[in-house]
């Protein structure tokens, strides 16, 4: 092993593990997303960092169930869908679902029949978490102020459907603190957002984005505070697994229309994958390890869509850029690989 590719399987290493609780990866795998760490590895990391190994990561004490909505039954039933049709014509029924994963974690009974009555009339929903203040919460834009009526302001981008949709469900920050919440905005007031495309759409022109600004006095009613400020991060530990098994059935449906051409390693690492998302999606409970196994599986998906357009395994430009777009949407390769060593850093292998 070369002493560059040892630093990189060093600092890959907090991801291969976390994955190890359920799924063993295969070599194949972790030289991946060694050679991506070593490209990932910052400044701070490459002067302060001692380089030691990582400590193998231990059982977590403390685990919330997590609870399995009805809806997963018909994300999994999309997922089979998606492998037979490739991701557009679903990619906007896929992703209103996973809104309704987080209505099922955050919202109480009156909240989440109020948006059943909204879907049930036909009207349609954006899920808002890109913010233009950048990819910390402590960077957004959008979040409450005031007490007595409380301030929402939204300043969305990149928002799946968000230009079209009747009503949203947006994260916020409250107020000064690092406190994630998620708020519905009905469609009697998201009609009087500023709202504007972003871009051209994904997936052969079915999966449009959006941008969306809008200041408003908010209800109490609209804050989903059922399930507690751990919410948010539930749900994406929830949904990021959903998510890779409907790209992984999407890059077989590229395949199988010689779209792309997956070599055996692909091949390996995209059955590792969908195996990985599986296993993490079949665990009832939420503890210290699922960001970083959810970010891990990301990271993964990440470097094997990137490895397939620089190969230039994709033939289209418009499959290029689905693929890569999807390597920076909900968690790109440097923001799972540092928010991952940020939450081990301190737990390495110490000489006696």
């Amino acid at each position: 092993m070369s002493m560059s590719s040892e630093v990189g399987h060093i600092f890959a290493a907090p991801a291969i593990m976390s994955l190890a609780r359920h799924t063993q990866a295969p070599q194949s795998v972790k030289d991946l997303l060694a050679a991506s760490a070593v490209r990932l590895l910052d400044s701070a990391m490459i002067i302060e960092d001692a380089g030691l190994p990582f400590a193998p990561i231990e059982e977590s004490r403390t685990r919330i169930p997590l609870p399995s909505p009805p809806v997963l039954h018909a994300i999994r039933d999309t997922v089979a869908r998606i492998a037979s049709d490739g991701f557009g014509p679903h990619a906007l029924s896929f992703f209103g679902m996973l809104g309704s994963v987080m209505m099922s974690l955050a919202g109480n009974s009156a909240q989440s029949r109020q948006v059943m009555r909204w879907v049930e009339s036909g009207k349609t929903g954006a899920f808002c978490m890109t913010d233009r203040g950048g990819p910390n919460a402590s960077q957004w834009r959008s979040g409450t102020s005031g007490t007595g009526p409380i301030r929402l302001a939204i300043d969305k981008i990149w928002a799946m459907n968000a230009e079209a949709a009747d009503f949203a469900i947006v994260v916020a920050r409250r107020g000064n603190s690092m406190i994630m919440v998620p708020v519905v905005i009905p469609p009697e007031v998201y009609a009087g957002a500023t709202r504007k495309a972003s871009g051209a759409p994904f997936l052969d022109g079915q999966l449009p984005l959006g941008n969306v600004r809008l200041d408003v006095d908010a209800d109490a009613d609209w804050f989903l505070s059922e399930g507690g400020p751990i919410s948010p991060k539930m749900f994406l530990a929830l949904a990021r697994p959903w998510l890779i098994q409907a790209l992984c059935a999407h890059a077989g449906w590229l395949a199988a229309h010689h779209r792309v051409e997956i070599d055996a390693a692909t091949a390996e690492r995209i059955a590792f994958l969908r195996l990985a998302a599986q296993n993490q999606a079949a665990i009832a409970y939420f503890d210290r390890f699922s960001e970083d196994q959810a970010m891990a599986i990301k990271w993964v998906a990440n470097e094997v869509w990137s490895d397939l357009v620089v190969r230039g395994a994709v033939r289209s430009k418009a499959d290029q850029r689905d693929l890569l777009a999807f390597t920076k949407m909900e968690g790109s390769s440097y923001r799972c690989f540092f928010e991952i060593y940020e939450r081990n850093k301190r737990s390495r292998h110490v000489e006696r």
